[in-house]
């Protein structure tokens, strides 16, 4: 039995490498009684014969930082292969070679982030007909074929490591995108069938171990039918999925099986979705033998212990930068980019050698201001300014989002050009028309007289108007500025946490699992406004499980369709000994509110009422009462509209949300403190007895009348 299909819409990455080219397997790794962790990276941007990407060699840096600095995974172990080096006679090497000297006792890594395409399949072994195929930089030049899954899974079949993970950043349907920013990972089927007739394609493979008998795991970027998306995130191109899976890796913790990764694939796709105003993802997929998937995902660094110069060993709680002093008040972080310091990201500064970064302790807080070739240069703001050779530096917040609503207009006639931006600006208070040199949020088109808003990737219809019709056009307009406010609540998030908070909508249908195959819970829960006189219920009513690791004080916030910002608890309605100030202990799973008959203990419902459209609920949880209090002033703030009588309207990060980030930031080296209500008296909780820390998740839910 060959390998699923799905294998070539993989992506699990964890990669590496700064220079083009590939560095050499060979070498003596010391072999511990936990064997040797080794990584095979492949990233294409540039491609001979086929349009190229923009996103796969920075996942190959990203994920390079991460083995090395969080995962215990030595350089000399790790091979790097990109751009032109990757040829197909190149690539087929690394992976046998790679294959060939894995130990029982090691761990292996291999990563591809691409183009994937299909092929006439020869030997019947697809039920579809075609077998999924990995394009290498010299594909589709004369003589050159595609690597078919077929020569995969002979070359798979021979693996003896204990553990391995199998990545692909690509998709196979070959679906063209219509932004210049947001590219799909695939290209048409190779229609060049005699290439393809002779060596392992045109044989049945016999002996492979089937995957269900395997210790291996797959993580596939896509479902079959959909898309791997390459586009700007957050400051720098990537694979939406790689990004997705690299942030989550950042921070996973070392017992952290693929099912626990694969959840924080799922909240970091959540995030990008909002951002570009999406209705939906592509979803990820999890394969691996049930076993393997609740098993930590890597196995632990040898027992020595050892590493090379400048490599975190593997308890390193979280991925970290090199920071170094600079000028005056600055710090320089190495390699920065690497890891998402991009202007306006806010950053941890620990001594050198910290490899738990506790919450609260950390030496200053630093702002990136501007960057300096891969480096990034951060402004230092605390008590102490200084800054020692070496220091450690993570991840404490994302640049923040912007607030205005970045929009092109694709070929539209001069005069109907014309009348459709007067259009959008009048609805659109915050609106930036862009060219094709700048990313964009949306892109608008014409079709006849009907003007239509898209997904930044031009597959996806946001809404539309007719050319004419102000109030539908206003409509729209409103879907547009929404995205801005709701991408701006996501970037108040903390990396750095270790208070891990959970929230999942009650009575959400869950996505189907098989014996071996997970997929990403992506969707966005349905739910639709409460009629009069309809019985309460989960589909009109809103209801959240949440789940707390340490005592915290629940702040959720709720960002609407058009755009507004609203404080959903602790409200003034909730009955005085239901999580008074918003208490929850640590391990209990809470309902809020607890239940949807009359008369529950909460005191209130939630239930939905126009406008349609896709809510953005962000629930924020803290150890510190004042912490909490902070977040929950500074966005009731926002409940009061900029201006009134406005279509649509979103206030900058520079305004309320921005104070608030200010806050948040300097829980990292002292905590803020906060006069809390009189309620605080009353409180469940007693003051946190260690350093003050914060955490958030999100979750959708798509309303309809």
């Amino acid at each position: 039995m060959k390998l699923p299909s799905k294998l070539l819409g993989i992506l699990l990455c964890l990669c590496l490498a700064h220079a083009v080219g590939a560095q050499s397997l060979a070498g003596h790794a010391a072999v511990g009684p936990g064997g040797v962790k080794r990584a095979l990276l492949i990233g294409i941007n540039r491609y001979n014969a086929v349009p190229g990407l923009q996103g796969s060699v920075n996942d190959v840096e990203t994920m390079q930082e991460i083995l090395t600095k969080r995962w215990g995974f030595l350089p000399r172990n790790i091979t790097v292969i990109t751009d032109e080096a990757a040829t197909r006679e190149r690539m087929l090497a690394a992976i046998t070679d790679i294959v060939a000297q894995s130990g029982p006792e090691d761990t292996l890594y291999i990563h591809y982030s691409g183009h994937g395409s299909q092929v006439q399949d020869l030997n019947g072994d697809e039920a579809d007909g075609l077998d999924e195929t990995l394009v290498p930089a010299d594909g589709r030049t004369a003589g050159v074929r595609d690597i078919v899954d077929d020569e995969l899974d002979v070359i798979f079949s021979r693996l003896r490591a204990r553990s391995a993970v199998i990545v692909l950043d690509s998709c196979h349907s070959g679906t063209a995108t219509r932004s210049f920013d947001i590219r799909a990972r695939s290209v048409p089927q190779d229609s060049r069938i005699d290439l393809y007739r002779t060596g392992v394609t045109g044989t049945r493979t016999r002996g492979i171990t089937p995957l269900k008998k395997s210790q291996y795991v797959v993580f596939g970027a896509v479902a079959d039918n959909e898309e791997a998306l390459d586009g700007p995130v957050e400051g720098s191109y990537h694979g939406f999925f790689t990004y997705a899976l690299a942030r989550t890796l950042m921070t996973a913790g070392n017992d952290a099986s693929p099912r626990a990764i694969m959840a924080g694939v799922s909240r970091e796709l959540a995030r990008i979705q909002t951002t570009y105003g999406r209705t939906s993802m592509p979803e990820p997929q999890l394969d691996g033998p049930t076993d393997a998937l609740d098993r930590p995902l890597f196995a632990p660094l040898d027992s020595s212990g050892s590493t090379d110069a400048g490599t975190a060993p593997a308890d390193a709680r979280l991925a970290w930068l090199t920071a170094q002093p600079a000028a005056s008040g600055k710090v320089r972080l190495l390699n920065g980019q690497a890891l998402g310091a991009v202007t306006g990201s806010i950053w941890a500064i620990y001594p050198p050698g910290e490899t738990q970064f506790p919450a609260g302790k950390a030496r200053a807080v630093a702002t990136v201001t501007r960057l300096i070739g891969r480096d990034a240069e951060a402004a230092v703001s605390g008590t102490d300014l200084s800054v020692e050779s070496g220091a450690r530096a993570v991840a404490l917040m994302p640049a923040p989002s912007s607030s205005r609503v970045a929009v092109r207009i694709l070929d539209v006639p001069g005069q109907q050009r014309e009348r459709i931006e007067q259009l959008l600006r009048r609805h659109i208070s915050n609106l930036d028309l862009v060219g094709n040199e700048q990313p964009a949020r949306f892109l608008v088109d014409m079709k006849g007289q009907t003007v239509r808003l898209l997904t930044a990737d031009g597959l996806y219809e946001v809404g539309h108007f007719e050319a004419g019709d102000e109030n539908s056009a206003a409509d729209v307009a409103r879907v547009a500025s929404r995205s801005a406010r709701a991408a701006e609540l996501l970037s108040l998030d903390n990396p750095a946490s270790q208070l891990k908070v959970s929230a999942s909508v009650v009575g959400r249908p869950l996505s189907g699992s098989r014996d071996i195959q997970l997929a990403a819970e992506v969707a966005t829960a349905r739910m639709h406004s409460r009629h009069a006189d309809e019985p309460r219920s989960a589909g009109n009513s809103l209801q959240l499980a949440i789940s707390v690791s340490a005592d915290s004080y629940i702040t959720i916030v709720d960002v609407d369709s058009e755009g507004n910002t609203n404080l959903l608890f602790p409200n003034s309605y909730q009955h005085a000994d239901f999580h008074a100030d918003g208490a929850v202990r640590a391990g209990d799973q809470v309902l809020i509110p607890d239940s949807l008959q009359a008369g529950n203990r909460a005191g209130f419902y939630w239930d939905y009422s126009p406008p349609r459209g896709t809510d953005t609920i962000r629930v924020f949880a803290s150890t510190d009462l004042g912490v909490a209090t902070s977040i929950r002033q500074r966005i009731a703030a926002l409940q009061q509209p900029a201006h009134q009588g406005q279509a649509a309207v979103t206030r900058g990060i520079g305004g309320d949300l921005g104070a608030l980030r200010e806050d948040l930031g300097q829980t990292a080296t002292r905590g803020i403190k906060v006069v809390a209500d009189s309620h605080a008296a009353h409180s469940e909780l007693t003051a946190p007895s260690g350093p003050i820390d914060w955490a958030a998740t999100s979750v959708s839910v798509e309303v309809s009348d």
